[in-house]
């Protein structure tokens, strides 16, 4: 099972004191996101796997860009997310008997990103600032979109063996 790289910043949110010192938990967060993504693209053997592992690493880069951005102007600009491409066409190679993927890597993926999900919706409860609020929530959304990109792609997998 890969490492839970969200361990150390369970109940972070309880340190955090000023918004530049949410903000930059945050990017951490994402900075550690970005590098686990990156190196999972390179070892994954699936190519929707390693397609997957790339896209969320470009997200997680664009998060840090947000966070960055905030940081420096207290507001949010525009942001940019793309939406993912579709995974499916691979996985009748990639998840079979013989071959069961990356399944554990998912789940640790899923796991990080459920976290940044919680985490930033408790930013967004912890300021009092409208404009933080909303830089927060959206930022959360970003995260939930993740979830539902990452289980999907694990409940298909996973449908794919049960029919097998």
């Amino acid at each position: 099972m890969s490492k839970d790289i969200m361990i150390e910043f369970e109940g972070s949110i309880d340190n955090i004191a000023t918004l530049k010192d949410a903000v930059k938990t945050a990017l951490t967060i994402e900075q550690q996101g970005h590098k686990f993504y990156l190196d999972k693209a390179g070892t994954s053997t699936g190519i929707a796997a390693k397609d997957l592992f790339k896209y969320l690493a470009a997200e997680e880069s664009r998060h840090i860009e947000y966070l960055n951005d905030f940081l420096k102007t207290g507001h949010s600009s525009g942001f940019n997310e793309v939406a993912p491409p579709d995974f499916t066409q691979s996985f009748a190679n990639e998840f079979t008997e013989k071959k069961p993927g990356e399944l554990d890597v998912l789940m640790s993926a899923l796991r990080f990103e459920k976290k940044n999900e919680n985490f930033y919706k408790e930013l967004a409860v912890w300021t009092h600032n409208s404009e933080e609020k909303e830089f927060f929530d959206m930022m959360s959304s970003f995260e939930h979109g993740h979830v539902e990109l990452i289980d999907g792609f694990i409940d298909a997998a996973s449908q794919f063996r049960m029919e097998t």
